[in-house]
């Protein structure tokens, strides 16, 4: 027992209600990855900050759909249905924001939307040599959700995976991160 640093307790129960929370928002990835994207020369000339990649507010993200990538239609007797964005195609950002691209290793470069349509394990590879951004993504992989789209809607995940990324959440925040 004395050697018993911490125990938590880790249900399946939702995370959030919100679309715009995402596993990679949830461990504090997305955090690095709008700093990453701000540092690029493209971002820097043109006086783009961590802020302008956020689609939860600013200026980088898509006017009609304000971000979510989708529009939310009620249906008066029927479920309501969602539509992806016309004018973003579902990637959330502005055409002028997506043309900010990162360039790791001998792959394409990528854009704030490629890097959120990545999963968990693309991502580790591509921020391979980025310490920080690692140091989120690895404990997603080490509870088994690599398959997970860095950008995926937290709603939409299962209870077990909801679990996973709680303890992932947790594994992050050992290392000094989140």
């Amino acid at each position: 027992v004395e050697h018993v640093n911490d125990v938590v307790f880790v249900d399946q129960s939702p995370i959030g209600r919100t679309t715009r929370s995402n596993p990679a928002s949830y461990v504090g990835a997305f955090d690095a990855i709008r700093e990453l994207f701000a540092s690029a020369p493209d971002a820097r000339a043109r006086g783009y900050t961590a802020g302008t990649f956020s689609f939860n507010s600013g200026n980088g993200r898509c006017p009609t759909c304000g971000g979510n990538g989708f529009e939310h239609v009620e249906m008066q007797f029927l479920s309501d249905v969602y539509l992806r964005c016309p004018d973003c195609d579902g990637r959330r950002y502005r055409p002028e924001i997506l043309e900010v691209k990162l360039a790791r290793g001998d792959g394409p470069a990528r854009s704030i939307a490629d890097v959120l349509d990545m999963t968990v394990s693309e991502a580790a590879a591509f921020f391979a040599g980025d310490r920080e951004l690692l140091d989120c993504v690895e404990p997603l992989v080490a509870v088994g959700l690599e398959y997970l789209r860095l950008g995926q809607p937290v709603p939409t995940l299962s209870g077990g995976e909801a679990q996973r990324l709680k303890l992932a959440k947790h594994l992050t925040e050992g290392r000094g991160h989140a």
